[in-house]
């Protein structure tokens, strides 16, 4: 292997990378375009879901539950009513996802010391939707149930159970998606390049040079590919400095190991 036909080749390959404005687009335009799809439009938050409220108590105990679920931001009230069907209906046309039936005696029951039933009604065509939205009304009504009880002069339980999420604990979509741009950048500008640059040969005519050339197999393998790893580890460093400057993603971890791996997953 010669390392100086070597250098020649990855020499000419940037050079006709950066001749072609497509490809410079798809260098330095792509890769921003993904990260703002990916950080604003492919978003997964719970927020302001749509509530459809079924009072049949209509006392201060229920109006108290109730203003806990709005005011926590995650729920909105679009419809009340005093029909229990009034919840099947909204949810069956789209006015709601979530329908909240509150029955009558949930205050007495509370007064007298009894663990009053509250129905919660999800729209599960939109499975995560209805997840978060559940595990939010959930703890809701366990926050609510704790201040009763507090005030009451109850003493909790000794054992609780609490779940908590170590990394991106406010379960933003963007915390996620966005670091995973990184790989999708990586894993698709490395196979396109490639491909474009063996695609090229053969539309200028000169992929039967290479092959009468003095170039080993393994040295047109180098010269190919050595310069786009190098653009997609300048890809990964932007994307990164944008990550961190534009869209505050949090990087706890070690710098050094994210480009070692992107290194070993370039070569992969």
């Amino acid at each position: 292997m010669n390392a100086l036909r070597v250098r020649r080749m990855i020499a000419e390959e940037v050079r006709q990378l950066f001749r072609d404005p497509k490809t410079k687009r798809i260098i330095f335009a792509a890769p921003i375009i993904q990260l703002l799809a990916f950080g604003y439009a492919v978003n997964t938050d719970v927020r302001n879901v749509a509530t459809a409220v079924v009072d049949h108590d209509r006392s201060i105990e229920s109006r108290l539950l109730l203003d806990a679920f709005t005011a926590s931001g995650y729920f909105r009230v679009v419809e009340t009513s005093d029909r229990t069907a009034a919840i099947g209906e909204a949810l069956d046309h789209g006015r709601a996802v979530i329908g909240i039936e509150i029955p009558p005696g949930y205050a007495a029951d509370l007064k007298a010391g009894r663990a009053p039933a509250v129905q919660l009604l999800a729209d599960g065509t939109n499975s995560n939707t209805a997840t978060v939205a559940q595990g939010y009304a959930g703890e809701i009504v366990q926050a609510y149930g704790g201040r009763l009880a507090a005030s009451a002069g109850i003493r909790p339980a000794t054992v609780e159970i609490r779940t908590r999420a170590w990394f991106n604990p406010s379960l933003e979509s963007r915390v996620y998606n966005v670091p995973a741009v990184i790989g999708v950048i990586v894993l698709m500008m490395c196979l396109m390049l490639t491909a474009l640059g063996i695609v090229r040969e053969r539309e200028v005519g000169t992929l039967e040079q290479l092959l009468v050339s003095p170039l080993s197999p393994g040295e047109l393998i180098l010269g190919k590919t050595i310069h786009v790893a190098g653009i997609a580890m300048l890809q990964i460093t932007h994307v990164t400095t944008v990550a961190l400057l534009w869209f505050g993603i949090p990087i706890t971890g070690s710098s050094p190991t994210l480009f070692v791996a992107a290194v070993l997953f370039i070569l992969a």
